[in-house]
């Protein structure tokens, strides 16, 4: 904007001085009233104030009517009013202010400010030379009335060049997210003679009832043309062959943005929307028109500024001979910019399809890179309804139960479960001094706090920390949250925050919460009280005030494997910068992996949806944790393969009875496609 302004006081400056605090005569769409008295009738006042006005008003004949005869001779009508309609298209003016000033017997000069679509607000002066004529004074004009440079023969001439949206690709070059040429159908209602024909064949050809009356209905002029809907890239003949013979039917193309994967990309990809009136009017001047679109959720909304480009344009003063005389005002153009992103198409696909419309989500990390292979929240939504300014399908949308906007992947906040026992064994080795060979009681009940806590599938006697994990067993983690409490401040929630949960992941392109680990000084300032033994013990096993994010859990079972906390990436060019490591030995980890492969093995507790069902080769960890009311969400992390797991599939599904047999099968499922 910088270079725009200087460049109109330059064109100010060259035409004899830049205007400032000038009252304006006229101007299109409204004008301000001269707080001087009208100039007296047949002055050269008043001829100069009518041209003013005139001009300002874009009544071009009448403009004609006040030039001397001798200018008439000179330039035809068509001459002088191409001259003026020239000059508006090259500098893309689109609102005009005139004053007259400085009036005396033989010349007055006009202070002219142009509104431009593209260059801003330009002020300049220029001279309008007058000359006496019977009761009254006429305006000997050339083409420098209009602007002092277009004196001699110059001319100004404007490049616009005007960006294409860059593609965004998943790691493979397959696109998501695509700018496309469209066909459509539309109906010129005005002109139709066989309506009850015309429905049938639109029907036949595939178009929904309704999309049909939709068009029909349009509250636009009848005459206008109305989008019944888009026409498929290998039905095109089809259509012309069904379509065309009636009247009314139009065929055109419309350019759009297009997400080919749909529902299972359209959180993380997201959708455009078009400028609202207010931000076109804050962004006057430069190019911007009514219809243009901006990134409204996900990347599209992130990276906006690089996959929107700049908008190109040069405001150039030609000479006689047809060269450039002179670059008067440059803004740069910049092509939209294509994002690669780690996304992977088919990872995508695959987990969109096994949520099955159910309320929760899946994230795939690759734990080497730290690249995001998925980021799925369900429900869903088609992201190209938005494109399309689809009413009934947005309206659908928006009243669909299960909050489809929503994007629980990165914001939907939820307690870990037993997920989090992976945290709490870590805890209890580094800080309790916990070895692979203790083992503590898995018993029928435990009574460390009252009141006493029943295990959930009853005694399973002395477990290691490994053996705890393949159970599941609570009282094992009750008793090292116990042991924490009792020895040290926070231990168990400096270790959550060593794995990354309570803190954004840092992804760049995710709009994310924060979640919440909480802790004694937590509790004392959002509550008042203190932070008892059974608050511990509720964290030990992924419960009470603690909130996560599915996004977060992938995230801290990826820290988990390469001991580093790192942050996630989702565009290629990022980077996995690494915020902090995990305080465990090589022995420690051992131990630990051991009792995630353990989950899925015979003895674990997925056993089912793993082992018993010919699928080995993985690890895991399930979650079943309790919400309001009856109700219980279900999680679930699987590995594979075991050893170097080269991905990691965390799922939460907001409402169900067992990580291991609901969430489970799930997260398998998305593995297996994303290590095909």
């Amino acid at each position: 904007m910088r270079a725009v302004f200087l460049a109109a006081i330059i064109i100010g400056l060259l035409a004899g001085g830049a205007v400032a605090g000038a009252r304006w005569a006229a101007s299109r769409g409204g004008s301000d009233s001269p707080s001087a008295a009208a100039p007296e009738p047949g002055s050269p006042a008043a001829a100069a104030a009518e041209f003013a006005a005139a001009w300002a008003a874009g009544d071009l004949q009448a403009l004609y009517l006040l030039l001397s005869p001798a200018a008439q001779r000179t330039y035809s009508y068509e001459a002088f009013a191409d001259a003026y309609r020239t000059f508006e298209e090259q500098v893309t003016v689109t609102q005009t202010a005139v004053r007259a000033a400085d009036v005396n017997g033989s010349a007055a000069r006009l202070d002219v400010r142009l509104a431009t679509a593209y260059f801003g607000t330009l002020e300049y002066s220029t001279a309008l030379p007058l000359v006496p004529a019977p009761g009254r004074y006429l305006v000997e004009w050339t083409p420098a009335v209009i602007h002092p440079r277009l004196a001699g023969g110059y001319a100004f001439s404007s490049v616009i060049q005007r960006p294409v949206r860059g593609t965004i690709y998943d790691r493979n070059g397959i696109e998501l997210a695509v700018t496309r040429e469209i066909r459509h159908v539309g109906l010129n209602r005005s002109v139709i003679t066989d309506r009850p024909g015309l429905e049938a064949a639109l029907l036949a050809f595939g178009f929904t009832r309704e999309q049909v009356d939709a068009a029909f209905a349009s509250p636009a002029p009848l005459n206008h043309r109305v989008r019944v809907g888009p026409i498929p890239d290998d039905r095109v003949e089809e259509a012309n062959r069904l379509l065309r013979p009636f009247q009314g039917v139009i065929i055109y193309v419309e350019t759009q943005r297009v997400h080919p994967l749909g529902p299972a990309a359209a959180h993380v990809v997201g959708y455009t929307r078009e400028y609202t009136a207010e931000e076109l009017k804050a962004r006057a001047g430069q190019g911007f028109r009514p219809g243009d679109r901006v990134g409204a959720a996900g990347l599209e909304a992130v990276f906006n500024d690089r996959l929107a480009g700049s908008i190109g344009a040069e405001l150039r003063l030609i000479g006689p001979d047809g060269a450039v005389a002179e670059v008067l005002i440059s803004r740069p153009f910049r092509q939209g910019e294509d994002l690669r992103t780690t996304l992977d198409a088919p990872t995508l696909q695959r987990a969109y399809e096994r949520l099955g419309g159910r309320a929760g989500a899946a994230v795939v990390i690759d734990p080497a890179t730290n690249g995001l292979l998925a980021l799925v929240s369900s429900p869903s939504f088609d992201p190209d309804a938005f494109e399309r300014g689809d009413a009934a399908a947005l309206a659908a949308i928006t009243a669909a139960p299960g909050a489809p906007l929503a994007n629980r992947a990165a914001t939907g906040l939820y307690s870990a479960g037993s997920t989090f026992k992976l945290v709490t064994g870590a805890a209890g080795m580094v800080y309790l001094g916990l070895t692979p060979n203790d083992r503590l009681d898995c018993g029928a009940t435990w009574y460390g706090v009252d009141p006493p806590r029943r295990n959930w599938e009853g005694s399973q006697g002395p477990l290691t920390i490994a053996e705890a994990l393949m159970r599941s067993c609570n009282p094992v983690f009750y008793e090292i949250a116990l042991r924490l409490y009792n020895q040290f401040d926070d231990a168990l929630a400096a270790m959550a925050r060593q794995f990354g949960f309570g803190a954004p992941t840092g992804t760049l392109g995710v709009v994310e919460e924060a979640g919440l680990v909480p802790d004694a000084a937590w509790k004392r300032r959002t509550t008042g009280q203190p932070w008892y033994p059974g608050d511990e013990v509720n964290l030990g096993i992924g419960q009470g005030d603690l909130l996560i994010t599915p996004l977060q859990l992938a995230n801290a079972y990826s820290t988990f494997v390469t001991g580093q906390l790192r942050t996630p990436r989702l565009l290629e060019e990022a980077e996995a910068t690494v915020r902090g490591t995990l305080p465990l030995t090589p022995e420690q980890h051992a131990h630990l992996m051991r009792g995630l492969e353990l989950v899925t093995g015979p003895r674990g507790t997925a056993a089912a949806a793993f082992a018993l069902a010919g699928y080995t080769d993985f690890a895991g960890k399930s979650g079943t944790a309790e919400d309001a009311g009856a109700q219980q969400h279900v999680l679930f992390v699987a590995m594979r393969p075991a050893k170097q797991p080269r991905a990691i599939a965390a799922v939460v599904l907001d409402d169900g009875k067992s990580g291991s047999i609901e969430a489970g099968p799930i997260a398998r499922d998305i593995l297996l496609a994303a290590l095909r």
